[in-house]
């Protein structure tokens, strides 16, 4: 007695049957049916969503098509789409992430294994966050800092910054006549990434004695002047 395949129900005549014509035919034009099914199939899937369809976007530059993944990779600057953050796996440098949180994307700077946009590997790529860090590329501030100038009569602070390039004014009063025993600390509006350059100029230029400010070795946070005789000028300039 004859036996059927599973999906297409051929017919399949047992070892001691003969094989009937009919069944061949039958069997024939059922593979031939499936092959021109999967064919369609197989043609509909490599045209994918370049050809006009209704109820499929298709990909192109013009309105009402969708942009290619890898094209909006490459006008961040990185080489491809990694997905969501928020996924478990390791991130790659120089690819694009979404954040489902923030729904922000973001380019990673640094090989990790993070859910969620650490600034010290992700960097915002949006549109928004864009525009910000543009507003604020220049920025000029003027404050009080006496509180932050240990042995002083005052202290004003002038901030430029130019990204992540910050120059500290500091303008320094004192009642201290000239001595080598003169010594006052800065503390920094913010830290610096390094340790800053430092520039000192002696206001009253020994109005009543011979002095020379003297600086210790800074830090990131803090500066200490000595020898300063009344008043006077210090800078720093570093990253930020």
């Amino acid at each position: 007695m004859s036996d059927y395949t599973k999906h297409l129900r051929l017919i399949k005549p047992s070892g001691n049957e003969y094989y009937d014509v009919e069944n061949f035919n039958h069997n024939a034009e059922l593979i031939d049916k499936e092959t021109e099914d999967l064919s369609n199939k197989v043609t509909e899937i490599q045209q994918g969503a370049t050809r006009e369809k209704a109820g499929i976007v298709q990909f192109g530059t013009e309105e009402g098509k969708a942009l290619e993944g890898m094209m909006l990779s490459r006008l961040a600057g990185c080489v491809g789409y990694g997905g969501d953050i928020q996924e478990p796996g390791v991130k790659d440098i120089n690819y694009i992430y979404y954040d489902r949180n923030t729904r922000k994307m973001y380019k990673c700077l640094n090989q990790n294994s993070d859910v969620s946009a650490n600034v010290a590997n992700f960097i915002p790529l949006d549109n928004n966050s864009l525009l910000d860090r543009l507003e604020n590329l220049f920025k000029v501030e003027n404050k009080d800092v006496t509180s932050r100038v240990t042995n002083c009569k005052n202290a004003t602070l002038r901030k430029i910054k130019l990204d992540r390039l910050c120059i500290m004014q500091f303008t320094i009063s004192s009642e201290a006549t000239a001595s080598i025993n003169n010594k006052c600390t800065i503390y920094f509006d913010e830290p610096f990434k390094d340790i800053p350059f430092i520039s000192v100029t002696d206001n009253n230029a020994g109005a009543s004695g011979a002095t020379s400010p003297s600086v210790d070795w800074g830090t990131t946070t803090q500066i200490t002047v000595s020898n300063f005789e009344g008043a006077f000028t210090l800078m720093a300039i570093g990253y930020i």
